[in-house]
């Protein structure tokens, strides 16, 4: 019974922990918004385009968007690029106009947005005056104090809007700065441990190793480096070939030892023909000896 009721418990709280954590949102909507066309005469029908995206520039589809309009509140959603369009469904009067878009997807907080446009012509008598309104103006007109009022908020919206996309391009500028910075750091790092090691290259220490010994003999050592230099490459050749075909480590490990291994009898015809090559046997001598380096009795 006490087993159940651990169990129970514990199931209990992982729900409740992965249920919390589904409902953490996945940062604002972010709206881009405009005219299609701006200004318009007054015998065309406007239409307004827009992107929804998340915060890292990414479109988000199917977002709800409704768009607020001297008319009325209009409904669509975005398409799988993120895009939204909606069009008037008919001409409107002269005038500037303010549109507010609001955007919402679940697992989203809200995003807003908004912009104006111009429809070009005379205004309607029954239309606010297109002159600026101010002061005792502005209350006598609820009208025109409600348009002021909503492109004071859309002027807001979009300052903060433009500041943190000032503020997202700076921050990717830095990263960028520093970035190029690491890398110029770790190009140096590199040269400077490359610079350390270079005396410990095989070729170098060999060469620390034959500068001690008598000149008239170093020709043959180095002609044997190379041999073996040349062994081990092949081995390593071998080794690439085998697993850029999907061999196994092993299969690449014997392939390896069979093409950089030297047998004896490689060994003592190489050291036969470097000494004839250098002076320091006879040809006709050589070729008494077996390939084992043994005189046949």
């Amino acid at each position: 019974m006490k087993t159940a009721l651990v169990l129970a418990t514990m199931i209990s709280s992982i729900l409740l922990v992965s249920t919390a954590y589904a409902l953490v949102p996945m940062g604002s909507l972010v709206i881009t918004v405009n005219p299609e066309k701006s200004p318009i005469e007054s015998n065309e029908i406007p239409a307004i385009v827009g992107t929804v995206t998340n915060q890292a520039s990414k479109p988000v589809d199917n977002a709800q968007i409704s768009i607020s309009t001297a008319s009325g509140v209009f409904y669509t959603t975005t398409d799988s690029d993120g895009k939204f369009r909606y069009q008037y469904p008919d001409t409107v009067s002269p005038a500037e106009y303010l549109v507010n878009i609001k955007a919402q997807k679940d697992g989203y907080r809200v995003g807003l947005g908004s912009t104006t446009f111009f429809v070009s012509g005379v205004p309607a008598q029954s239309q606010y005056h297109s002159g600026t309104i101010s002061g005792n103006n502005t209350i006598q007109d609820p009208v025109a104090s409600s348009i002021l009022k909503n492109i004071e908020i859309a002027k807001k919206m979009q300052a903060e809007q433009d500041a943190k996309t000032k503020q997202i391009e700076d921050e990717k500028k830095l990263q960028e700065q520093q970035r190029a910075l690491a890398n110029q750091q770790l190009q140096i790092d590199l040269q400077n441990w490359f610079d350390q090691l270079n005396p410990f290259t095989p070729r170098n220490a060999y060469a620390m190793f034959v500068s001690q010994i008598n000149q008239t003999v170093q020709s043959i050592f180095w002609g044997q480096f190379n041999f073996t230099e040349q062994k081990t490459n092949n081995g390593l050749a071998a080794r690439d070939q085998v697993l850029q075909n999907g061999g196994t480590a092993d299969e690449a490990r014997n392939a390896f030892i069979q093409n950089a291994s030297s047998s004896k009898s490689e060994i003592v015809a190489v050291n036969k023909d470097l000494n004839i090559k250098y002076g320091h046997a006879d040809k006709d001598v050589q070729a008494k000896f077996d390939k084992y380096g043994n005189i046949p009795r």
